[in-house]
């Protein structure tokens, strides 16, 4: 079967801006779908998207993220995710994957969460007080950013007076993200960060705690450098802050173009669980991210060469009208509801019950206190199809 060409472009502003027309084309028309310019595969469907990550012996997170340069694809530099020859666990398949994660699992167990839980709703509360003293209040930089820093600074068990810094931290190594198909990796910026986390490595390697820096000390006992371990705690920035803070601003998007979703929230804050729910598989704050094939392959009738890279599309797939009925309409009564806003498989995001417990929070904390909220003015997405959100997002809030 041979894939016709369509023209989607995931470098232009238009796609980082509403890339869900363009998935919708590629899923009825190119499900599997190569971009030659970019040398990468698109995968719409969900069920493609499913058989993909439930297959790493087929599919390669090692090879589609962590690819040295020249391994297979002549563009495996791009979308690359830590330095050559330095493995994340994200870029990591089974066996060494499952023993990496596996030594990191504790400080996202349910009762780790379920603990942590009060702590995020105390922040969440202070947080909503500040917007409310705001003259001009901005949702990610005065509440989801600074939400889901401070939580990952507990859960790390960071220090108080470095918390300011962890913004800027993510914030270095996000705009990686930002620059879809760039060769650059910007490594060198942010020794700051590295510099700190390896002193308190090390210090945690002599007195250990239960928290999450203790337990990525620790790693090294499951075969990871030094150089491994820090690119680690760089990952986390991004996976336990960028993420989230994304995430809720696309759910507050969400609200402002269904006031009628608003209306029910504020008078049943108890809707909080499923608005996060069903705003997960609607807007998702990763759209997809990459794998590459261990050899020559098939997938959705489509013949792939060894070594393809694949941009398996998270937000294609929850719209996908074959898995979720009316996929484009955003339902807050949906059940059942399986969304890959996590991923699925041995890949399924490690923190996934933490940015739930974070996003049901920070809801309730805002009805709690407010009668409201507007937008004020123009907000700015992210230039990114990978992570979607917005970088500014001005509101008008208003107590109750």
């Amino acid at each position: 079967m041979e894939v016709p060409h369509r023209p989607f472009d995931p470098d232009h502003p238009s796609t980082a801006a509403d890339p869900y027309p363009g998935y919708r084309l590629l899923r009825e028309q190119a499900p599997v779908s190569h971009l030659p310019d970019h040398d990468l595969w698109l995968v719409t469907r969900h069920a493609d998207v499913v058989e993909v990550l439930s297959d790493p012996a087929r599919f390669s997170s090692r090879l589609g993220m962590g690819a040295d340069p020249g391994e297979h694809s002549p563009r495996s530099v791009d979308y690359r995710i830590g330095a050559p020859g330095v493995r994340v666990l994200i870029a990591t398949d089974p066996p060494e994957h499952t023993r990496l994660r596996r030594a990191v699992l504790a400080p996202f167990s349910r009762s780790a969460v379920a603990k942590l839980t009060p702590k995020i709703e105390e922040v969440a509360r202070g947080l909503v007080a500040g917007l409310l003293a705001n003259p001009e209040p901005d949702m990610y930089r005065d509440f989801a950013s600074p939400l889901a820093v401070l939580v990952l600074a507990d859960l790390l068990g960071v220090d108080a007076e470095v918390r300011e810094e962890f913004m800027q931290w993510a914030a270095v190594i996000t705009d990686d993200l930002d620059l879809i198909g760039s060769p650059e990796f910007r490594l060198g910026r942010g020794y700051d960060m590295f510099r700190y986390f390896y002193s308190e490595i090390r210090r945690r390697k002599q007195d250990p705690g239960d928290d999450l820096l203790s337990a990525v000390a620790a790693t090294d006992e499951a075969g990871l450098s030094s150089h491994e371990v820090l690119a680690f705690c760089a990952f986390l920035l991004v996976a336990g802050i960028e993420t989230t803070a994304n995430l809720f601003t696309n759910i507050i998007d969400i609200l402002f173009r269904h006031p009628e979703v608003m209306e029910r929230l504020w008078a049943d804050p108890d809707l909080a669980e499923a608005v996060v729910e069903e705003s997960l598989r609607f807007d998702t704050s990763v759209q997809g991210l990459w794998r590459a094939t261990v050899t020559e392959d098939r997938l959705g009738g489509v013949a792939l060469p060894a070594g393809a890279r694949l941009l398996v599309l998270f937000g294609s797939a929850n719209r996908d009208d074959e898995a979720f009925a009316d996929g484009n309409t955003f339902d807050l009564d949906r059940s059942p509801n399986p969304h890959l806003a996590f991923g699925h498989g041995h890949h399924r995001c490690l923190g996934a019950g933490l940015a739930k417990a974070e996003l049901v929070a920070a809801l309730k904390a805002l009805i709690e206190v407010s009668g409201g909220i507007a937008p004020r003015g123009p907000s700015v997405r992210r230039n990114s199809l990978v992570l979607r959100g917005f970088a500014a997002q001005p509101v008008t809030i208003w107590p109750r």
